[in-house]
């Protein structure tokens, strides 16, 4: 049986439409060996659908909009009042049985668990997260290895640790406004998934979401490799990694390197 690569991607805020990864996957298989493209399989994960925080924050704007005149949909409040606010109300409460943190969390679980039974021996587990979804799959890694959060009773199982992440991608991550407080010394990253992992992180110099990671301290040095890249213009290049060939030509060699 041919080598299957199960590719799981992670966006970031907001609920997102079922097919958001859609151009990324066209790219994929475009640049990808014609062999290995039979063999990709690709799950899209979709974290803050199993939240009211879309609605919620919605509603808020246009309580607030209607008022005060803050300029309707096309306003940039509205954008900053998702954009942070996810970051913000992703955390509250975060130990609370039914957090936002807590469903998000058990939602990444059984998506992971999903991927899993997709993967035979020898096949390779690939991770795309983009944004906010960085620090939504950095948490759950980091709780599922030290038995934290949903994982605090009962410990995280083989198909739930991505123990067995061959490949994470990272796209406009914004992980240094989640640890922008902290002294050097208490930004610690994850630990690395098992001797063959590695992780590309991908941003544009434009992107004031997207950042590079290495310098963040020791412990992400030793981890990630970043590539600054460009994705256009300065107010979209947040949106536009998912199908930008700077971005999906160099991912997809990775995926070629993994078939070999």
């Amino acid at each position: 049986m041919d080598k299957k690569i199960v590719i799981l991607t992670v966006p970031g805020i907001g609920t997102k439409e079922v097919g958001y990864s859609r151009d990324f996957e066209k790219d994929v298989r475009r640049f990808t060996k014609k062999q290995l493209s039979k063999n990709l399989r690709f799950v899209e994960t979709r974290p803050f659908s199993v939240t009211d925080v879309d609605q919620n924050q919605d509603a808020l704007f246009r309580r607030l909009d209607a008022q005060n005149k803050l300029g309707g949909i096309l306003s940039p409040r509205k954008f900053v009042i998702e954009a942070f606010g996810d970051g913000v109300t992703f955390e509250r409460d975060a130990a609370a049985p039914n957090s936002n943190y807590r469903r998000i969390h058990e939602y990444m679980k059984a998506q992971i668990e999903q991927a899993n039974e997709l993967l035979n021996e020898g096949d390779s587990f690939v991770i795309l997260a983009a944004s906010m979804g960085v620090h939504v799959l950095s948490t759950y890694i980091w709780d599922a290895d030290h038995n934290k959060g949903i994982f605090a009773v009962q410990p995280a199982e083989d198909n739930q640790n991505l123990r067995n992440l061959d490949y994470l991608a990272t796209i406009g991550c914004n992980l240094p406004l989640f640890v922008s407080g902290l002294p050097e010394t208490k930004i610690i990253a994850f630990e690395k998934r098992n001797p063959h992992f590695s992780w590309d992180n991908y941003y544009d110099r434009d992107d004031i979401l997207g950042w590079p990671l290495k310098q963040m301290s020791p412990s992400y040095d030793a981890l990630v490799t970043d590539h600054e890249i460009n994705t256009g213009l300065y107010v979209g290049s947040h949106v536009k990694y998912w199908d930008d060939n700077d971005f999906t030509k160099p991912f997809s060699e990775k995926i070629n390197e993994l078939y070999k």
